[in-house]
């Protein structure tokens, strides 16, 4: 079952073992480590083909979206939400008229330079987590206009829409609106929410999501609930600037893979085979 998702030279037992991480990873994430689900993609890429990686996360983060915006329901700034996410729908319809290319051409012929973009934004992500604090301190300064929440918005609905990827961008505009702590983190997720369930019927219209890549969640799910609570328990007894180090490092080693196209988990399975 779900051969077609497994890369070619990766052990059944590696495979589900590195997917569940990239899936627990995504629940602590998003509750009280933020930015280290930023990991999942990368990791997943050395196990799964790019595009089922990207398909099978949606659905679940629309999960995880709404539990956050539950929590959330009272903390949010309509305006900011707003001056994100109608230009986001433009940054959606850009990135899924991408997959839809790809899908037409084959998606064999472009997997290496999506893995590409997905290293070279691993490795953005992870100076993000390095210089977070200087960057928010930089942008606590500034307030964005109406232009800026544009250019932020089409650009967050691209990266997103081709690899989940546009946490640094809406974080950034949303900080530096100066706004209190809760009503930044509510109204972050309420975004998110609307660029990934926007995303939902371009990713079944491009056929990216399919009642494979459903039954396949379906595996997964249970494990969200899993990362939640571990984030919740590892949130007092962790620090959270002891923990980010360690992501960046494995995130920065993940994406400069990608990038080089060279999989040393793979070279490592097929030197074990050879023993």
């Amino acid at each position: 079952m779900f051969e077609s998702f497994i890369e070619p030279g990766i052990p059944v037992v590696v495979f589900w073992v590195l997917v569940g991480i990239g899936i627990i990873i995504q629940g602590i994430g998003k509750s009280g480590f933020a930015g280290v689900n930023v990991l999942t993609i990368p990791l997943m890429v050395l196990v799964m083909p790019v595009e089922k990686v990207v398909a099978c996360l949606l659905p679940l983060l629309v999960l995880l979206d709404l539990n956050a915006i539950y929590h959330h329901r009272y903390n949010k700034s309509w305006k900011h939400i707003k001056a994100i996410c109608i230009p986001a729908v433009f940054g959606i319809l850009l990135g899924a008229s991408f997959w839809w290319w790809v899908g037409q051409e084959g998606i064999e012929g472009y997997s290496v330079n999506l893995k590409r973009f997905i290293g070279i934004i691993a490795i953005v992500f992870a100076i993000y987590i390095i210089a977070r604090e200087r960057a928010l301190h930089w942008v606590g300064k500034l307030k964005p206009g109406p232009i800026t929440a544009v250019f932020a918005g089409v650009l967050s609905g691209f990266t997103s829409t081709l690899a989940h990827a546009a946490g640094p961008i809406v974080s950034l505009y949303v900080f530096a609106q100066g706004m209190g702590k809760s009503m930044f983190v509510g109204t972050v997720a309420w975004i998110f929410t609307f660029i990934n369930i926007s995303k939902l019927p371009f990713f079944v219209g491009t056929g990216l999501i399919d009642r494979e890549i459903l039954l396949f969640d379906l595996w997964l799910i249970w494990l969200v609930p899993i990362g939640s609570y571990l984030g919740k328990w590892m949130h007092d007894r962790i620090s959270e600037a002891f923990f980010n180090r360690i992501i960046m490092i494995m995130v920065l080693f993940a994406g400069i893979q990608l990038v080089v196209n060279v999989n040393l988990l793979l070279i490592f399975m097929e030197w074990l085979a050879g023993r």
